[in-house]
């Protein structure tokens, strides 16, 4: 049997996830899935440039990432990495890529939005069941939040958008007082996009939600197992909203000490997903632990059409 041993790399605005898979046999079995936060989106809006200590926590963890990548024979350069919306707004990004592929090897591809919702679209579309024909997914992050309607059948998205909003550029708005009126900001100028995404449903991923349906659960440690599939109704996020909204990160650690590194945005993030669902007139929420890195591992590669072009 040949050897298909492939890693992606997901290098978001607050954390940075490793997933190595073996396709030998025809289906992906996972090996190894590590998440770090490195808040490479902390103060983007202010500085417009990548943080010095997200940027040395962010190397340390592609380092690190490589080095496992090593340890199943997979060569550095065959990596798949990947950056987002962080990466598209930080003046610094291309400098700071240049010198994580000089000094480790890993070559990052920062890709468009369209590129974003593509991936995670194929990644919650792997190995899950629908009963309609066409699902909206939300995809939160840390400085960006991705909405898309696409048909499950024949994986064909319908339509897209980007939010610049995510966890950790709402958790600085809290903390700056600015979040009502950039929030409203934004809703005003979606307005018309948003309106195409209203529903009662919607499929989730990435690390804000997944963490968000672990509290539902009351478990101090991530059990995956229990939170992929799982169903939260509207009112278990007014309930947690009720609850959690005003909590600092010191509470939310204790409380919930999986969250660890991301107690410091996860109030952001519950925030964030409280006013969008009752933006979108959500009812349901079904949560995914799968999302970009799976699609960029399905793939195997990153299409030039999905790389962004900076202005």
């Amino acid at each position: 049997m040949i050897k298909d041993i492939r890693a992606s790399i997901d290098v978001g605005s607050n954390s940075v996830l490793l997933l190595i898979g073996d396709f030998s046999s025809g289906k992906l079995r996972e090996i190894v899935k590590r998440s770090e936060i490195t808040s490479l989106g902390r103060e983007l809006d202010k500085n417009r440039a990548f943080h010095p200590d997200s940027m040395a926590a962010t190397f340390d963890a592609i380092k690190s990432y490589a080095e496992e990548c090593d340890l199943h024979g997979i060569p550095r350069e065959k990596i798949i990495s990947t950056a987002t919306e962080a990466a598209r707004v930080a003046q610094n990004a291309g400098d700071f890529f240049r010198r994580i592929e000089t000094e480790l090897g890993v070559s990052t591809s920062v890709i468009s939005s369209e590129g974003e919702a593509y991936f995670s679209t194929k990644g919650i579309l792997f190995d899950t069941r629908f009963e309609t024909d066409v699902i909206t997914i939300m995809d939160v992050g840390g400085a960006s939040t991705e909405l898309i309607r696409v048909n499950t059948k024949n994986f064909q998205i319908l339509e897209s958008i980007s939010l610049p909003i995510g966890a950790v550029r709402s958790t600085q708005w809290l903390n700056d007082q600015l979040f009502v009126q950039n929030l409203q900001k934004i809703f005003l100028d979606y307005r018309t996009d948003l309106d195409k995404f209203q529903g009662k449903e919607l499929f989730c991923v990435a690390g804000t939600v997944t963490s968000l349906g672990n509290m539902h659960l009351l478990r101090k440690e991530f059990v995956e197992d229990d939170v992929h599939g799982l169903v939260l109704k509207g009112e278990d996020i007014d309930s947690m909203f009720k609850k959690y909204s005003e909590f600092s990160p010191e509470q939310f650690l204790d409380l919930f000490p999986f969250l660890q590194k991301r107690s410091q945005s996860i109030r952001g993030g519950l925030n964030l997903v409280y006013h969008l669902i009752h933006r979108l007139l959500v009812k349901e929420l079904t949560i995914s632990t799968y999302g970009l890195r799976f699609g960029t591992l399905l793939e195997g590669k990153v299409r030039k059409e999905f790389l962004y072009a900076r202005p």
